[in-house]
């Protein structure tokens, strides 16, 4: 890095990381992608685009990420790439929670529609994404220490609290429609495979509830409190967990709902 740098040597280390999982990302995206490619062309639904737009809002939101810190460095400002990764990582935002939403309500994968309450739980958490992003940009413009600093800080986690909070609710209304699908079915003879496949669903969305959870809990607490116990030079140490769990997180999710030939338990009704 040089014998000057305007990052302290907790942060020193922050380019090259933010770099390195922009390309894992980019890797994701372009292997999602290359499924439609396969001899046996898989069934892709349209959260699948969605996903692929994500992995794609990810790796550039890291990569400018990784350019902003590099210029910081150098020259102790980046109002240009500042501006960018702002504008990345809250269209990142915005997506990441929607289709966490989209998915645990089952779109595309169950049914192909949203309901009204599940078109107002994303609506919901758009705004609520807008002063998050509102939020973070105020607190890079304040000094730590001062009031209007850990008022912005308090309001940041709140909202992204509940922002997290909310988007495990439509996955909790799919599971309990699913469980009542299948009571229902039990009281009537010749369930047979239709039993089966909503067993599956039933099995798969209490995988990615769990997983969601584990997610929210690692990156919201846990990191949080291993921060406490870090020395100034090893604070990116942080940076590096939140990334190893969310790139994780991806993958996990890309993989239990990936595009797939066509699937006997997870299925929309054609007519």
């Amino acid at each position: 890095f040089g014998s000057h740098s305007y990052l302290s040597a907790g942060e020193m280390i922050l380019p090259h990381i933010f770099f390195y999982f922009s390309l894992l990302y980019a890797i994701c995206a372009l292997t999602m992608s290359g499924n439609k490619f396969l001899p046996a062309v898989p069934t892709i639904y349209p959260i699948h685009y969605m996903m692929g737009f994500l992995l794609t809002l990810k790796t550039c939101s890291l990569f400018f990420e990784s350019i902003r810190y590099h210029y910081l460095r150098v020259t102790g400002h980046t109002m240009f790439f500042s501006a960018i990764y702002y504008t990345f990582s809250f269209l990142k935002g915005i997506t990441l929670f929607t289709v966490i939403v989209m998915i645990g309500s089952g779109w595309s994968f169950v049914k192909p529609f949203l309901s009204q309450r599940e078109k107002k739980m994303i609506l919901g958490v758009l705004v609520l994404q807008v002063l998050n992003n509102i939020a973070i940009v105020v607190l890079t413009q304040e000094t730590e220490g001062e009031t209007s600093f850990d008022t912005w800080t308090a309001i940041l986690h709140l909202v992204d609290i509940i922002c997290c909070c909310a988007v495990l609710i439509p996955i909790v209304w799919q599971v309990n429609q699913l469980e009542k699908n299948i009571e229902q079915n039990q009281h009537k003879a010749g369930g047979g495979p239709n039993d089966a496949r909503m067993a599956a669903k039933l099995k798969l969305f209490r995988s990615f509830y769990i997983l969601v959870i584990a997610y929210i809990y690692m990156t919201r607490i846990v990191v949080y409190l291993f921060a406490a116990t870090l020395d100034y030079k090893h604070t990116w140490v942080r940076i590096f967990v939140v990334e190893l769990t969310t790139i994780l997180f991806y993958t996990t999710v890309g993989y239990m709902f990936r595009p797939m030939n066509e699937n006997p338990y997870l299925h929309l009704r054609r007519k």
